[in-house]
């Protein structure tokens, strides 16, 4: 009976590796149907994570084509009508697409081209750049961002930027618009300097016209005497005609081009408007202004209006001394590769509450004041890369300090 069982041993063996052959390949089967689901189920959720994210995404390789993008659905309607489909086509060169959405007069992509192969070269990480739409009034923002892949390759995002373009518009109108209101009242405070100012050279042009008129009735008349009275006639014309020019010039509502200014010329020119004013008041204002020329870049305009209202918050606050201690400097010089300005006065000062709300909008310490000019000096230099501080006077009163980039 031993025989047969030995001799069936060598069958049984084969039979047991068949079944684990079996078994094995059933659980590889199993095995790689768990790892295919593994990652059809991060692949769902990585375009699920696309998807959901705004705007038109897509990831590149490192030669610029789409592997991966979110879908059509997911992308805005102001993104459609910038053809991203297009765009985002798997296999498709995103920058052979945009260049060819560029000459089609969809976009103009000044800038993108060169971002993204800055990004996919990896000569820089990441960037942003903005670029106008098929019409004038949408823009685009476009992110790239290098994969750290040994592969490389780069992620993409392109978002309708025109909502915010439009919100920093209307935010800029509403600015330039309260700041027009407070040039008009600043100008308004100096119309009785004004009118100073322009009296003296009407009554010049009318006295030297009266003249000239008894001197022609001479006989023989002094021609020459006669010129210097033309003479005199044109060139009180002329001071008359740049006071109101001045005038004119801050009053104008719309914004300027930003060109290169000698900041010396613009103190210059607003300090000779607000100088009869001071002398009205009876105080002295005092120019010391920099040897040497103090280029900027700005709008001419709204500059003179952070000269002026800070020359006339100095006047008033000397308003209550006695007439004697009245006084107002006004100093420009050089500082560390920046044009600084000094609007320094002899007044009563301010408490520690009112310097730390100074610069609010709507907070004056003044009975009749509106609470602006402080606060739009501040947002114009802003915009100007500029900064504007208040600090006490060694002694009594306050000091003002403002700086702007040397052009």
């Amino acid at each position: 009976m031993a025989t047969p069982i030995l001799a069936a041993e060598p069958g049984n063996m084969v039979l047991l590796a068949v079944v684990a052959a079996v078994l094995l390949q059933a659980a590889l089967i199993v095995v790689l149907l768990l790892e295919r689901r593994r990652r059809m189920g991060a692949q769902r959720l990585n375009l699920a994570v696309l998807d959901s994210l705004p705007g038109a995404v897509a990831i590149l390789d490192r030669r610029g084509a789409v592997l991966r993008a979110s879908a059509p659905s997911a992308q805005r309607e102001g993104l459609g009508a910038l053809s991203t489909q297009r765009l985002l086509f798997p296999g498709s060169s995103y920058l052979r697409s945009l260049q060819k959405l560029a000459h089609e007069g969809e976009l103009e992509t000044a800038g993108v081209a060169t971002l993204l192969e800055d990004v996919l070269s990896g000569r820089v990480e990441e960037g942003m750049v903005e670029f106008r739409g098929p019409r004038a009034d949408t823009w685009f923002e476009l992110r790239a961002r290098r994969l750290e892949l040994p592969g490389g390759g780069a992620v993409v995002t392109v978002v309708d930027a025109t909502p915010r373009r439009r919100a920093e518009l209307e935010a800029r109108r509403a600015r330039d618009e309260r700041a027009h209101m407070e040039r008009v009242a600043a100008v308004g405070e100096l119309g009785a300097s004004i009118a100073h100012e322009l009296n003296q050279p009407l009554s010049a042009i009318l006295t030297n016209a009266e003249t000239a008129r008894r001197l022609l009735q001479r006989t023989p008349a002094d021609l020459t005497l006669l010129r210097e009275m033309l003479d005199d006639i044109i060139a009180d014309d002329k001071r008359a005609g740049e006071i109101i020019r001045r005038t004119r010039a801050l009053l104008k509502k719309d914004q300027g081009p930003f060109v290169s200014h000698d900041f010396n010329a613009l103190v210059r020119q607003v300090a000779q408007l607000a100088g009869n004013d001071a002398q009205l008041r009876g105080a002295t204002l005092t120019l010391q202004l920099a040897d040497t020329s103090l280029p900027v870049r700005g709008d001419g305009v709204q500059l003179q209006q952070v000269v002026l209202n800070l020359i006339i918050n100095a006047l008033d606050a000397v308003n209550p001394c006695p007439p004697g201690e009245r006084q107002v400097w006004v100093r420009t010089q050089r500082t560390e590769g920046r044009v600084e300005l000094v609007v320094e006065d002899t007044g009563v000062g301010l408490s520690p509450e009112a310097r730390e709300r100074l610069f609010e909008p709507f907070f004056t310490t003044k009975p009749a004041g509106l609470g602006m000019g402080l606060s739009i000096s501040r947002s114009i230099l802003e915009v100007h890369q500029g900064r504007l501080q208040a600090e006490p006077r060694p002694g009594r009163g306050t000091l003002f300090r403002c700086s702007l980039p040397s052009d």
